[in-house]
Order: structure tokens, then sequence, then C-alpha cells
């Protein structure tokens, strides 16, 4: 299981670093949502990735932490391999 710390993003720019860092530098993206939606949905291994302390990314980041909820959650339902819980 690969687990990343919500309280690591601080803007937009750290959120991406955060993720790719878990998720590891095999799945570079750019630091967008559509193209983080397309590095979730290529996985082709069992990956599990739970996200902590998700309000401080609220708290912090607003509405874009909830297009990224929406980013994740739509992956990890078209990808078979992913399986995300955010907490």
């Amino acid at each position: 299981m690969k687990t990343v710390d919500a309280r690591e993003f601080i803007t937009k720019h750290e959120l991406h670093a955060a993720l790719r860092a878990v998720l590891g530098e095999e799945n570079y993206w750019g630091s967008n949502l559509d193209a983080l939606h397309d590095c979730l949905t290529s996985i082709c291994s069992p990956t599990e990735l739970t996200v902590r302390n998700w309000g401080s990314a609220m708290h912090r980041l607003g509405d874009y932490a909830n297009r990224v909820w929406h980013v994740l959650d739509d992956a990890s339902e078209e990808n078979p391999y992913l399986s995300i819980t955010i907490e």
C-alpha cells in the first residue's frame, strides 16, 4: 500500500509532487488534473493508495482539493488496478 499525507499539500505544486513521489518516478505527469487522471488510469498493476488527513488539503487548497478528489475517485472507478482511500 502507498500512503501520502495531505498535510504535505500546501500548494498545488506540492500536491502533485507528493503524489508523484508516492506513486514512483515511472508515473511522472505534469502538474495538472488531466495529466494526473491520465497517470492514474494508466497504472497496470494492483495499486492501493491511501491519502490521509484530507481535511488539511481542503483547508489549504479549497476548490482545487475538491477537484482532485473527483479525479482520484473517477480514476479509481475507471481503473480496475487502482484502489484509492481518502481519510
